[in-house]
């Protein structure tokens, strides 16, 4: 009977230590992806994103360079459950060079871990900045 225990403490350890690498990988990529979306690097953020089996489209790459991001603020965050998938809202200010005038996108993001790449993957698709 100990020997069940300790296998099931063991277990659950291994788990809780999988959960936090998850979570520092989605803070890590999170965050990597808000710099290449602050610094305009949109191809970069592009491959964050994972939209088979979706309609989203290939952004502009050539409008988007028009787009420059003043703020980008994490509002909240949170890792369901699953340990699979986890919610960001963002709150993205920028301005079109074209016109200069200061605009603020909510971005509900949902990402999914990626078992098999052992990776997080952005699947909302890229936010509509215009």
């Amino acid at each position: 009977m100990a020997k069940y225990i300790l296998h099931l403490c063991l277990l659950l350890l291994i788990g809780c230590a999988s959960l936090e690498k998850r979570g520092e990988l989605f803070e890590a990529t999170t965050f990597k992806y808000e710099n290449a979306i602050r610094w305009g690097y949109y191809e970069l953020a592009n491959d964050f994103m994972k939209v088979e089996g979706t309609d989203q489209k290939t952004p502009d790459f050539d409008k988007l360079q028009e787009i420059k991001v003043t703020t980008y603020e994490l509002l909240k965050s949170r890792i369901a459950e699953s340990e699979l998938q986890a919610y960001q809202t963002v709150e993205i200010k920028y301005y079109n060079t074209n016109d200069l005038i200061e605009k603020t996108l909510i971005d509900k993001q949902f990402w999914e871990f990626d078992r098999e790449h052992k990776k997080w993957f952005l699947k909302s698709g890229f936010p509509e900045l215009k």
